[in-house]
């Protein structure tokens, strides 16, 4: 009997220690885990809200010049031979990316990235719409050739959405790049901030060279020798098209 009681509190006082050496191991373990969270955390840049994104579109009315001979805007075209420029419209823009990065302290010596503003401008520099001068205002060939260089108008006007989605797109990728970023030292802010603002400033351009791309395919679509024939035939058989305008071309 007292052996046995012997052997139980014996039995008790071992289970009391391993239980505490268990405990002792969990609040060990919890606390490494804490400790690798925060390391986790502090190893990337989280981002507050997106930046503040404006695109300024600067654009122009289309202006239109009818003080060109069709000899003139076959020039102009440098078409050769292939068919008569009747109509002709010119369309230029200029862009420049600005873009705000200011340094975040979060620690001593690190500091994180961040994106404040994106703010490109995009502006028109020429949009022009000739149609050839010996096309009396009013007739049949002229409203043709208007209603044509009309569409050319629209497919350039469409530019400002499309950049504007761009634009859009870009600032979501810009806000994933940054918050997958790593701190830095101070010395190394000014030249990735230099590097960043360089390599997003050619990205917006590369997106708008696409879409310059895809506006010009547009123009080809509707600048095809069959829509030329179709149109050429819509005043009759007579008309300047086949008459005045041919002979100014000699």
């Amino acid at each position: 009997m007292a052996g046995d009681k012997a052997t139980r509190s014996g039995l008790s006082r071992f289970v009391a220690w391993g239980g505490g050496v268990f405990c002792g191991v969990i609040v060990l373990f919890v606390g490494l885990f804490n400790a690798n969270a925060v390391q986790a955390q502090q190893s990337r840049c989280t981002i507050p809200g997106m930046p503040d994104a404006k695109l300024s579109f600067i654009n122009r009315d289309p202006m239109l010049d009818r003080h060109r001979s069709v000899r003139w805007l076959n020039r102009r075209a440098n078409q050769g031979s292939r068919y008569m420029v009747t109509g002709l419209t010119e369309f230029e823009m200029q862009a420049q990316f600005d873009m705000r990065i200011e340094p975040v302290e979060i620690g001593i010596g690190q500091f994180c990235l961040r994106p404040v503003r994106v703010s490109p401008q995009v502006e028109v520099v020429k949009h022009l719409v000739y149609v050839a001068s010996e096309l009396e205002r009013g007739s049949c060939e002229y409203d043709i050739v208007y209603g044509h260089e009309g569409q050319h108008v629209q497919i350039n006007q469409h530019m400002q959405s499309d950049v504007q989605r761009e634009l859009d797109a870009m600032v979501v990728e810009i806000v994933d790049d940054f918050a997958a970023m790593r701190p830095v030292g101070a010395g190394e802010v000014a030249r990735l901030q230099k590097r960043l603002l360089r390599q997003y400033g050619l990205e917006f351009k590369r997106r708008l060279r696409a879409i310059d791309l895809s506006r010009r395919e547009d123009h080809r679509a509707i600048d095809t020798p069959d829509e030329y024939d179709r149109l050429s035939k819509a005043c009759g058989p007579n008309s300047a098209f086949q008459t005045t305008l041919p002979q100014a071309m000699r």
